[in-house]
């Protein structure tokens, strides 16, 4: 499909001074973002840097026997059993009672997908910005699932423990209970109508197949609960997460996942600390562009230094706020350190001839 220019903006003269003056205006603006892109690396670091790690509380919590917990224990515990179910769930498309479902139902359609970029025009002398949108038809599998109903828990008892496991984390292996994928004959195959996709409504032609996968909990596995027991009952906790995979499963999961969110969060703040040191030292190499190249190539050196210095920020800045009492605990005695030497010099007797 054509692209279609929605927006014009003149930027000024496109010749070389009107182009160079405008560059080191640019950077100069920047100078405001690099401190601000600093301090969101800063505060990412901050707000990770103590985050809880589910596996450090998992793991220290000993699996307890679900007959062996009693109604008037409280507490963050770890219990396992075989679940008691009053009112078991009948799964859809299925005969089996679980304790769990989720069904899944997705249309494949043609769906107009709209991307926008921009780029810079010559016209009359002036550099122009355009904004530009182009649409394409692309083919996707569109989720219909019911939000509200596709998706359920019921309550079940280990032991003398009820648990309540709508709001947990589930960790689950589900089992298949039923996979379909059917075609579909629309009598105005032709038709373009709007749908929901993606939170955003949008171009589509009517679905050509559908599929819908039904996976859940059946009534005879063990499970695992991890949350917070209060008169008998687990409704939440810090973690609350309910499971059918082993404690051994259970405590590699949430370690693979904390550990994609450590480099993540890393790594996001390391790019806004080296992004927001480049910027504030920008117009010099705005100015260096009177010389043709100069300015990006030492860019590209000066990036790589800041890099460094950035990973070194990140590094230390996760150490000091993880172990903020041993820096105190450092700085503290440097300080006596330093008065101590100080107060040794004052008394030292002068030598005299």
């Amino acid at each position: 499909m054509a692209d279609n220019v929605v927006s014009e903006t003149v930027l000024g003269s496109s010749g070389f001074f009107g182009r160079y003056g405008r560059g080191v205006t640019d950077s100069i603006k920047g100078i405001g973002g690099g401190f601000i892109s600093i301090a969101l690396g800063f505060a990412i670091i901050y707000f990770t840097a103590g985050m809880a790690e589910n596996s450090a509380i998992v793991q220290k919590l000993a699996l307890t026997p679900a007959e062996n917990v009693t109604t008037t224990q409280t507490g963050l515990i770890k219990i396992a059993g075989k679940p008691m179910v009053a009112s078991p769930l009948t799964a859809p498309k299925s005969t089996e009672k679980v304790l769990y479902y989720k069904d899944t139902i997705e249309e494949f359609r043609k769906i107009e997908e709209t991307t926008t970029s921009t780029k810079t025009v010559q016209k009359d002398g002036q550099d122009v910005q355009q904004q530009i949108e182009s649409k394409q038809w692309v083919d996707k599998w569109v989720d219909k699932s019911d939000t509200t109903n596709g998706t359920k828990w019921t309550n079940f008892t280990l032991g003398k423990v009820q648990v309540e496991p709508q709001s947990s984390s589930a960790m689950l292996n589900a089992k298949t209970l039923f996979s379909e994928e059917k075609p579909v004959v629309d009598p105005n195959p032709n038709t373009v109508s709007q749908i929901t996709y993606l939170g955003k409504s949008t171009n589509s032609y009517p679905p050509t197949k559908t599929r819908e996968i039904v996976t859940g909990v059946p009534l005879d596995q063990p499970m695992i609960v991890i949350g917070e027991v209060n008169s008998g009952v687990i409704r939440s906790g810090k973690p609350f997460i309910v499971s059918n995979k082993t404690d051994a499963e259970i405590l590699a999961d949430l370690k693979s996942t904390e550990k994609i969110i450590f480099w993540v969060t890393k790594g996001l703040a390391w790019l806004l600390v080296a992004g927001g040191l480049t910027a504030i030292i920008g117009p010099i190499f705005a100015v260096l562009d009177i010389l043709p190249g100069l300015g990006g190539s030492l860019k590209s050196i000066v990036f790589l230094v800041n890099g460094v210095i950035a990973a070194i920020i990140v590094f230390l800045g996760t150490l000091v706020i993880e172990y903020w009492y041993i820096a105190l605990g450092i700085l503290i005695a440097l300080i006596v350190l330093l008065f101590v030497m100080k107060k040794g010099k004052a008394a030292a007797p002068s030598n005299t001839k």
